[in-house]
């Protein structure tokens, strides 16, 4: 499969309100710096307060339509103007709820400048799609809330109009009504419960993909975290993109850029196929930390797992190596002992003499990071870390170098004027904390006017203080893992085929599954 398509990476729910009209060009030029692909999701349904209206009862009503208007041409506009391919690609869409008992689903459209479709059910949605032969999808996300509160009600489903829907957001995850992760992040939207969720909607026979997407409502797509869309196709534009979600040839993770395929019979994610006799699924991963299983599940139950977890051994010998070092920061310092804190600016640098930095991921979460191009045995960064995370999550920001070596090569890590030396070996040995416990000390003195020698106890020191981790690198072996399984006795009729994988840090990634209707 990897062969034949290139992996992209897209942000399908990058909420734009009217709010952040005004900074648009920060939002765009995140996204661009952050993605492959983006469809825009403008939000005009917004809530209303006035004492005319519902007694003041704020309710999500539709702008008023002049506003609307305005704002939806700005959002094509934007789209068209930084639609780029081979560099990035965005695509015009926004978020239709209609009168919220259908299920959220984001709008987004081929084509620049199409129609903002004020439809009230989402049966009068998909008919007035196909009425006007709009080139568009509507995509469902948070489908496991109750049924008919803002969640997908799969009994009206159009598999082609919505070829895949968000298995996980900041919501939370949609996939059963189990709390593995579930939709537990929106205390008055949730809880998640069985009806709408994925595991449902594939039991129906729906055929749907998978995929992950942010719905935050910051303005900032790609946020670490909050999901992503993985998306394999021929080329970095919007045909070829079109084709593939289409096609179903997504897949979604939390967070980390979890690389993943998955074939059956040697078809790819999302393909119907048929089959006499067994069925063979291949999985390979390449993770960003280290794999700690993938599982295959036949209609929705596990039928095989790969446990990579303790599969695996360091290096020893002097060939060369490649493995993934995180650098994280944003740790401390406890706002009830530090005052009047607020953002705070990170310098950093990473060498590895001998060797070369192969790749960076960037986990960030909002602007003001910045990272160099990788390829050389430097590579210098910064981070902005600002005081409060969003939704309720820290505020930290890393960055994942890929670093090739040996083991015995040594890396430099630097920043803000503190320095950690280590060889590769060393690094995939441990992790590490530097803290900055010289400002803790000063700030003791400044804030509470006492010398910090005098205190009893050095914990409260250590809260006062920011920290960076230094993650432990992994290596390719911890890295990359794969599952191979033969169905030898599928059962008659159309079976679906899926994959599940967990790194150890939490960060997971689903396939699209794979039909394939048995012949008997």
């Amino acid at each position: 499969m990897a062969g034949e398509y290139t992996l992209y990476w897209g942000d399908s729910h990058t909420n734009i309100h009217s709010r952040h009209m005004d900074g648009l060009d920060v939002t765009v030029r995140y996204a661009r710096e952050m993605l492959d692909f983006w469809p825009i999701a403008y939000y005009p349904q917004e809530t209303v307060q006035r004492p005319d209206y519902f007694n003041g009862m704020p309710v999500e009503d539709w702008l008023p339509q002049p506003e609307l208007d305005r704002q939806w041409k700005r959002i094509c506009d934007i789209a068209a103007e930084n639609n780029a391919p081979g560099a990035f690609v965005a695509f015009p869409g926004y978020e239709w709820q209609g009168d919220g008992t259908w299920g959220d689903h984001n709008v987004f459209y081929l084509h620049d400048h199409q129609p903002l479709l004020q439809c009230a059910t989402i049966s009068d949605l998909y008919a007035e799609i196909r009425r006007r032969e709009l080139r568009a999808f509507a995509i469902p996300h948070h489908t496991a809330y109750m049924p008919g509160i803002r969640s997908k009600n799969w009994s009206a489903q159009d598999d082609a109009l919505s070829p895949f829907a968000e298995i996980y957001s900041c919501h939370g995850c949609s996939e059963s009504d189990e709390e593995g992760i579930g939709l537990r992040a929106n205390r008055h939207m949730g809880p998640g419960v069985s009806g709408g969720t994925i595991e449902d909607a594939l039991a129906q026979g729906r055929k749907i993909g998978i995929i992950c997407s942010n719905d935050s409502h910051n303005g900032f797509a790609g946020v670490h975290g909050f999901g992503l869309m993985g998306c394999y196709a021929r080329e970095l534009c919007r045909e070829s993109l079109w084709e593939a979600f289409a096609a179903r040839r997504v897949y979604g993770v939390t967070g980390d850029r979890i690389a993943l395929e998955f074939t059956a019979n040697g078809a790819p994610m999302g393909a119907k196929i048929q089959a006499r006799g067994p069925v063979r699924c291949d999985a390979r991963v390449r993770g960003c930390d280290a794999v700690d299983r993938i599982e295959l599940l036949r209609n929705n139950r596990v039928l095989a797992t790969h446990c990579h977890n303790g599969a695996w051994d360091l290096p020893v010998s002097s060939e060369t190596v490649r493995c993934k070092l995180r650098v994280e920061v944003g740790w401390g310092p406890d706002r009830q002992l530090v005052r009047n804190g607020g953002p705070r600016h990170w310098q950093g640098q990473i060498d590895i003499p001998e060797g070369r930095v192969v790749s960076v991921e960037k986990c960030w979460t909002c602007p003001g990071q910045r990272v160099d191009a990788a390829g050389a045995s430097s590579c210098a960064f910064a981070f902005t870390t600002p005081q409060m995370g969003i939704a309720g999550r820290l505020p930290n920001q890393a960055n994942i170098f890929e670093l090739e070596g040996k083991p015995s090569d040594a890396t430099v890590l630097t920043i803000e004027g503190k320095r950690v030396e280590m060889t590769l070996s060393e690094a995939m040995s441990r992790s590490r904390i530097i803290h900055f416990m010289d400002e803790a000390e000063r700030d003791t003195r400044k804030n509470f006017g006492i010398d910090p020698g005098s205190l009893p106890r050095r914990d409260r020191i250590y809260y006062m203080g920011h920290k960076v981790k230094v993650h432990r690198a992994i290596p390719d072996a911890g890295l990359d893992a794969a599952l191979a399984f033969e169905d030898t006795h599928p059962p008659d009729g159309v079976n679906h085929y899926r994959v599940r994988v967990t790194q150890r840090n939490g960060q997971m990634a689903w396939s699209s599954p794979i039909w394939v209707g048995n012949g008997g």
